[in-house]
């Protein structure tokens, strides 16, 4: 077993720390915690995602472990929920990180204390107690960061049925109890925050453990043992069943950390989906799960994943994951991380709105194959919030109609000579279509596979620039003129934004000419000669 020394530790919180820009603020911070633990008689450890990633930033570090741990990248990729702006969690911009610890005493009354002592010298920007959780978080601010930590006290966990929500009894629960409640071995590793220094003059702690170094690993569940050998495993036969959605969870951490499933914890998940143990869990937790796999890099190989293992299948019948589907996730996350998709990339949309709807097109993607009958069944099982059921049902229609109108352009297009199209004939052939739609359709067709790239080029120009063209005359304008309010208004002003989009009205001025020119000039003139054809006519 190779050792992971304390000097390692603290060398790789320092880098991890500067990273991020808390310097050795950082570090001072979380011994201020664990004084602050220790002087009113809780032990306190850091445990979870944050020390797994520490220790597995020590391996990459240590020169007798970093040829296998080479190709892991922790702390060198930025979440998106984890980026802050000024208006947010602090100034400036960048990422802040999120630390867990567990308290063998009460979260809450520890959260009290500190924010009506704050020992620990450090800014507390923000402060949330969940009494009814036992838990509690705050948002410290280093060097003008924001840094995060949850906390919770020690617990033990009982689940009634397969899938429901645990009932969770703090009581005396201590960091071993606490442990093996968790998800995967990986997960269960902690360091120490206490030391000698940490207690009361008399001696006396309200803790049952013994005193331990600062940064001591407690290793109860053989999580550091399966971390040098990169495998993901449970830590009982019931886990799953307990907690379906953790199926998902092993394959986010094994495609994210670029581990294994352990042979044991694969039998394991095909039990539990033979016994369909997804049936019992909720949709919402279910897209909350998906919606974490669609935020990470790379998304396809997190989906490729769950449809080889029979997850997708699990979760709804119909669904799959194949090659097509892959490449589509390609170009949507290449678009939406700002790398190139379109052909006339230099024309694209800018890409602030379409990361935001990135989950968006991915969900969409999913569900494109089924007709619309399977539609409305995954999306009531996978149960969206309404705004997201409308758009996404927005989307997967629009592609398919989109296919309609493009299959009514001529040959021409395909020749080595297209036919031009004026800026107002793109407006009436993409009218009523909505941006994530075109988009969804050019992820799904891009130019080389049936799309012609003037199509392409059109539907970037409409979604950026021929869309937002308006008349500069309004109603009151029309009305100026003498002209009746009514529908009329309506078709006058459509009239003008079409000859506007073709630079044939180029000013207000032109506008409201062109108006009075057709519609109270023109329309007098007519009269005139029909009144005298009439007269001649009654003469005859």
């Amino acid at each position: 077993m190779i050792d992971i020394g304390k000097k390692l530790i603290e060398r790789s919180l320092f880098e991890i720390f500067n990273k991020y820009g808390y310097g050795k603020y950082g570090m001072g911070l979380i011994k201020k915690i664990g004084i602050f633990a220790g002087s009113i008689g809780y032990e306190s450890f850091l445990i979870g995602g944050f020390v797994r990633d520490v220790l597995i930033y020590s391996m990459k570090i240590n020169p007798e472990t970093s040829p296998r741990f080479n190709s892991v990248n922790v702390f060198n990729t930025i979440p998106e929920e984890k980026i802050y702006s000024k208006n947010r969690r602090g100034s400036g911009s960048g990422a802040y990180l999120d630390m867990d610890i567990v308290l063998e005493g009460n979260a809450c009354l520890f959260a009290e204390s500190l924010l009506e002592r704050n020992d620990t010298g450090f800014a507390i920007n923000s402060i949330k107690i969940h009494k009814r959780f036992g838990t509690a978080s705050i948002f410290f601010l280093i060097n003008g960061k924001p840094l995060k930590v949850d906390l919770a006290s020690a617990r033990t966990e009982m689940y009634q049925s397969c899938g429901a929500l645990p009932a969770v009894s703090t009581g005396e629960a201590s960091l071993r109890n606490d442990v093996f409640r968790r998800d995967f071995t990986i997960n269960t590793l902690s360091f120490s925050l206490s030391s000698d220094t940490n207690y009361p003059e008399n001696g006396k702690s309200r803790t049952r453990g013994a005193r331990t170094a600062f940064l001591a690993v407690k290793d109860y569940a053989g999580g550091l043992s399966d971390i040098l050998n990169k495998k993901i495993r449970v830590l009982h036969d019931l886990s799953f069943k307990d907690d379906p959605t953790r199926i998902l969870r092993a394959v986010r951490f094994e495609k994210r950390l670029g581990f294994n499933i352990e042979r044991h914890t694969k039998i394991l998940i095909e039990e539990a989906l033979e016994a369909k143990a997804l049936d019992n869990v909720s949709g919402n937790r279910i897209m909350a799960e998906l919606n974490l796999l669609l935020k990470e890099k790379r998304p396809w190989i997190y989906f490729a994943r769950l449809d080889i293992l029979g997850i997708l299948k699990g979760i709804y019948p119909k669904l799959r994951f194949n090659n097509g589907n892959k490449g589509v996730f390609r170009r949507i996350y290449r678009f939406t991380s700002g790398r190139r998709f379109i052909a006339c990339q230099r024309h694209a949309p800018p890409r602030a709105k379409t990361c935001e709807n990135a989950c968006l097109f991915y969900i969409a993607e999913l569900l494109h194959h089924l007709n619309r009958t399977e539609f409305n069944a995954a999306i009531e099982r996978l149960s969206m919030d309404e705004k997201f059921k409308k758009t996404v049902l927005q989307v997967y229609l629009e592609a398919k109609r989109l296919n309609e109108v493009r299959g009514t352009f001529p040959n021409k297009l395909y020749k080595n000579k297209p036919l031009k199209f004026k800026d107002s004939e793109i407006y009436l052939m993409l009218k009523g279509f909505s941006e994530n739609g075109i988009l969804f359709y050019l992820f799904k067709n891009p130019y080389g596979s049936g799309t012609d790239f003037n199509f392409e080029k059109w539907a970037v120009k409409y979604i950026n620039k021929i869309r937002f063209i308006k008349p500069l005359t309004g109603g009151n304008d029309i009305k100026s003129l003498g002209i009746c309010e009514g529908p009329l208004y309506g078709s006058i002003l459509e009239e003008v934004k079409l000859l506007k989009m073709d630079g044939r009205l180029k000013s207000k001025r032109a506008e409201i000419a062109y108006i009075k020119n057709k519609y109270i000039i023109g329309k007098k003139l007519k009269l005139t000669k029909k009144t005298k054809k009439g007269i001649k006519d009654d003469r005859v």
